[in-house]
């Protein structure tokens, strides 16, 4: 289920609560006009972050039992690993070279992508031994630190990503 709370949103919109995710007329899955899905980079990011929140946000409402919630964890880790990969592997030494003023803010966005790969290694080792509360209990201060990251990395690099010419960079995130 794809849900958006109150979050901050595209510089220049607003999101009300449980609004969908602003609609820039683009579509990033069928988009035939490769400007058109480079010129939302910076948007996309922000939906990836969105979505990442509202799954944490899922795990910590604390439904599922043991068994599920590891197997959720296990998913969700995956997911946020996976995009960090990618920023750090791809898309940040690309901003890096294009834009050098960044590479402070991109450097600290690395370093907490350092930090939360340990939460996340310590989430799943937790719900994999089946210890709901440890997992929850991480998952709440694993909440925090993206929610901050991610306002962080938005503020400064979303406008950057939506300035790209077409075709400067495919991300993988």
């Amino acid at each position: 289920m794809i849900r958006y709370r109150a979050r901050r949103s595209a510089p220049g919109t607003k999101a009300a609560e449980g609004a969908e995710a602003p609609d820039h007329g683009i579509s990033l899955e069928n988009s035939s006009d490769r400007y058109e899905r480079f010129t939302a980079l910076g948007n996309q990011l922000i939906d990836i972050h969105h979505r990442l929140l509202d799954a944490v946000d899922d795990l910590r409402a604390g439904g599922p039992p043991a068994r599920d919630l590891a197997e959720h964890c296990l998913a969700f880790c995956a997911a946020v690993t996976r995009h960090h990969t990618g920023e750090d592997s791809a898309v940040f030494p690309e901003l890096a070279r294009r834009f050098p003023e960044l590479r402070e803010v991109l450097a600290g966005l690395e370093r907490d992508h350092e930090i939360m790969a340990g939460m996340l290694r310590r989430v799943s080792a937790l719900a994999g031994a089946l210890d709901t509360a440890g997992a929850l209990a991480e998952l709440d201060g694993l909440a925090a630190l993206l929610e901050s990251h991610f306002a962080w990395e938005e503020k400064r690099l979303a406008a950057v990503l939506n300035s790209l010419e077409p075709g400067a960079m495919e991300p993988r995130w």
